[in-house]
């Protein structure tokens, strides 16, 4: 099976990029407070021009214990589906779902101040990774895809997952899951689409 397939061959080589993204992190978290609120997700710094925000907000976190959280979901995702695609096209992707959860933020759910962390990209990975999958043909990947789909109405119809918020140390921002998703699933498909353009041009 392709879960048995992993489990015995971890791709290491496929993995290094996401290393990388996850010491950058540690390093972004290591930063003084004072350092970090400059990088966070804030309206009315966007409002003001900061755009850079609506990307490094993704990179930074309430504290060690949620970014912890957020490197394991990261680096899970990297081991499963790291080599469903080159490393550059992994980089527009991480691009797309971090972009369109702080911009889903900004235009739809216009009550949030402020937020931090990559959850909502990762919801945007595992999408993209699980439809990979789906696409080359493993089954499983339509699973995966009804679990986070799943999950997603759960939490726009009941709030976050329980016991999230105590296991992070904050407020969860359920929308940022959602639009990161949905950027998630439109870098899945634009892949599917340019990937079958040289057989029709």
């Amino acid at each position: 099976t392709v879960i048995k397939d992993y489990l015995s061959d971890i791709p290491v080589r496929a993995l290094r990029p996401w290393l990388l993204a996850a010491v950058l992190m540690i390093i972004l978290q290591a930063l003084p407070a004072d350092w970090r609120e400059t990088l966070r997700y804030d309206r009315d710094a966007l409002a003001a021009g900061e755009v850079w925000r609506l990307l490094t907000a993704n990179f930074i976190h309430l504290g060690w214990r949620h970014l912890l959280l957020n490197l394991a979901g990261f680096l899970l995702i990297g081991w499963l589906f790291a080599d469903e695609a080159a490393p550059l096209t992994w980089f527009f992707v991480l691009l797309a779902c971090c972009l369109a959860s702080s911009l889903g933020l900004y235009w739809l759910t216009p009550e949030v101040a402020w937020v931090v962390g990559m959850s909502g990209a990762l919801h945007g990975l595992f999408v993209f990774g699980a439809l990979s999958w789906v696409l080359h043909g493993h089954g499983v990947g339509w699973g995966l895809l009804v679990a986070v789909a799943g999950k997603l109405i759960w939490e726009q119809t009941n709030g976050s997952m329980p016991l999230s918020a105590e296991i992070v140390g904050g407020l969860v921002v359920t929308d940022a899951h959602l639009w990161g998703a949905i950027g998630g699933l439109g870098a899945g498909l634009s892949t599917c689409i340019w990937r079958r353009l040289p057989a029709r041009l």
